[in-house]
């Protein structure tokens, strides 16, 4: 049992704690934020105060759960936490780390946590609420394992096999439509060829094609971008598979020896049927 009494506290107890935190974003940007009332330099580097942070309590298990914490902060445009960056996607799987620090005595630092952002909200309110996870949350292989119609892999993949470069379209954004949808021009792929693929920009998260319309040079995405994008940027597109042996999938292609799927198989309703 620890003993807190006045004879137990020594020079080496902290006597006043604070947690700092760096959040390292896809771009490579990292910001330093400080659950303080005022700026915090620790080893050379500045954690700045941010108005209504809150970093939770770190859930740290023993059972195989993953770690996990919170991170609640304000976001504006122009801010530190700036809108336009957390709807770009730079944000997503940022590596968090977290340390204990001791305000009266600046040269100790404790690692707390460390883990990557596995999901975030942000409101009309200007709250951004981010959901950290530790670092089992980016494992690259997936533990289990259940028969499936529908290849396993993703497109591009190791696996899978085919050469990204093979397929990638250069294009440029014509003109913003509304919340989904955006022109290109000159493109000649057929309706369909881009549907579930991605259009990636020069920095930020693809955007995962819903649909491709040729006659209209057309995109459709499955999430609002319009504020992402804009008329005259740059964009490279990559067609999408369905995950089936069709044409819509390993006959777009050629690509059927390597298809990770039980294409016979009818699901698990007929792993249950009897003869």
């Amino acid at each position: 049992m620890k003993d807190f009494s006045p004879l137990a506290i020594t020079s080496a107890t902290v006597g006043f704690p604070a947690r700092i935190c760096a959040i390292t974003r896809a771009d490579g940007t990292v910001i330093r934020i400080a659950e303080s009332d005022e700026p915090v330099v620790v080893d050379g580097d500045t954690y700045s105060v941010i108005p209504g942070l809150k970093i939770m309590g770190v859930k740290h298990t023993a059972n195989g759960e993953t770690p996990s914490t919170e991170i609640i902060a304000v976001h504006a445009v122009g801010g530190i936490f700036n809108t336009q960056d957390i709807e770009a996607g730079l944000f997503d799987s940022a590596v968090v780390q977290i340390w204990m620090i001791d305000r009266l005595n600046l040269s100790r630092k404790g690692l707390l946590f460390t883990g990557s952002i596995s999901d975030l909200t942000y409101d009309t309110d200007n709250l951004v609420t981010f959901e950290v996870r530790g670092p089992s949350i980016g494992a690259k292989v997936v533990m289990t394992r259940r028969r499936s119609p529908m290849c396993w892999t993703d497109l591009f993949s190791t696996l899978c096999g085919v050469d990204k470069t093979s397929y990638a379209v250069s294009a440029t954004v014509a003109s913003v439509i509304d919340q989904f949808n955006f022109t290109v021009s000159g493109l000649a792929q057929a309706d369909s060829y881009f549907n579930q693929g991605l259009v990636f920009k020069a920095a930020g998260r693809p955007i995962r094609i819903a649909k491709w319309v040729q006659s209209t040079q057309t995109i459709t995405a499955y999430l609002p971008c319009n504020r992402i994008i804009a008329a005259g940027m740059a964009i490279t597109m990559y067609p999408g598979c369905d995950k089936t042996m069709g044409a819509s999938g390993c006959g777009k292609f050629s690509n059927w020896p390597n298809f990770q799927g039980e294409p016979h198989f009818l699901g698990t309703a007929a792993a249950a049927q009897t003869v």
